[in-house]
């Protein structure tokens, strides 16, 4: 993994890679790693891997990324629902949700806070993940 930039006093701190910047959320961190290769052969830039809801937005702000891969089940106390809610309250980053929890109840709670964003259920294939990253990032 890629060390992760840290902010400075004049804004979020962005490499030299002209790539685009995903930010993945995820508290298995094998499940994150395995999202790690497909976002790579995608040509984006993974600035970060978090393991909990709070931990996201600051991320999501502090690394100004470009796409988050979304977890619904995270450690602590906030889930990834309400973490992407609160990080669309800030920026429009796209969100691509990835769970193995794609009941209806939890389905209508994502359409309800977010309507429209992509959910991919574990385990998802990379070819998966490579339309919907194409579908949000037009």
């Amino acid at each position: 993994m890629l060390p992760v930039p840290q902010p400075t006093a004049t804004g979020p701190m962005r490499s030299t890679n002209p790539a685009r910047r995903v930010l993945i959320v995820e508290d298995e961190l094998l499940v994150a790693w395995h999202l790690e290769s497909p976002s790579r052969e995608q040509k984006l830039e993974v600035c970060g891997l978090v393991p909990d809801g709070d931990g996201a937005i600051e991320q999501a702000i502090d690394l100004d990324v470009d796409l988050i891969l979304m977890d619904i089940r995270l450690a602590g106390r906030m889930d990834g629902i309400e973490a992407a809610r609160r990080i669309r309250e800030l920026r429009k980053t796209p969100i691509i949700f990835i769970t193995a929890h794609g009941d209806p109840a939890t389905r209508e709670r994502i359409e309800q806070a977010l309507p429209g964003t992509p959910v991919l259920a574990k385990p998802i294939t990379a070819d998966g993940l490579k339309d919907a990253i194409t579908a949000v990032m037009k």
